[in-house]
């Protein structure tokens, strides 16, 4: 063997020492882009439900739901390098989770909207019916009183009394 072959041969071992080293390994863990799906996910379901929170809308369901995202997210970057098939499912579970939340809350959302307005419908209503029931008593009130007034007291005679 000649001296540039052998050269060449360790050019070329080195080569590939160099490329298997400075390629990453591919491992099964998750990466940090589901995780970063995941809380994406949940953030953009947080605001939905803080909009449905405005609106008047009852979140309760939803914040406990979002919680369960929120630990499954957590559970997962824990146990990312010991079982990194369950943290892939975990932060897939999170995502379906965080999109259900986005989807409920503006059902939510309206249903808040409508109840709100219904309320106040109902004390403008209220409002309304009291000022005519003031209007009705203040103009006719004293003829009903009168009337009222002489038919209970229809059969009542006035003795004279002297003293």
């Amino acid at each position: 063997m000649s001296l540039s072959a052998l050269w060449r041969c360790i050019f070329t071992i080195t080569l590939i020492v160099l490329v298997i080293s400075t390629s990453p390994i591919r491992s099964h863990e998750a990466d940090g882009g589901q995780l970063t799906i995941a809380n994406n996910s949940v953030n953009s379901a947080f605001s939905s439900v803080y909009y449905a929170e405005q609106n008047g809308g009852d979140v309760t369901a939803l914040v406990e739901k979002l919680n369960t995202a929120v630990s499954l997210i957590q559970k997962a970057t824990a146990e990312n390098a010991t079982d990194p098939n369950g943290a892939i499912a975990d932060l897939s579970n999170a995502t379906t989770i965080a999109q259900m939340v986005s989807l409920n809350s503006t059902l939510v959302s309206t249903s808040g909207s409508m109840a709100r307005q219904l309320r106040l419908y109902g004390a403008l209503g209220t409002v309304v019916a009291t000022l005519g029931i003031a209007a009705l008593v203040y103009l006719r009130g004293d003829r009903v009183y009168r009337r009222l007034w002489l038919y209970v007291y229809r059969n009542h005679v006035v003795e004279k009394n002297d003293e």
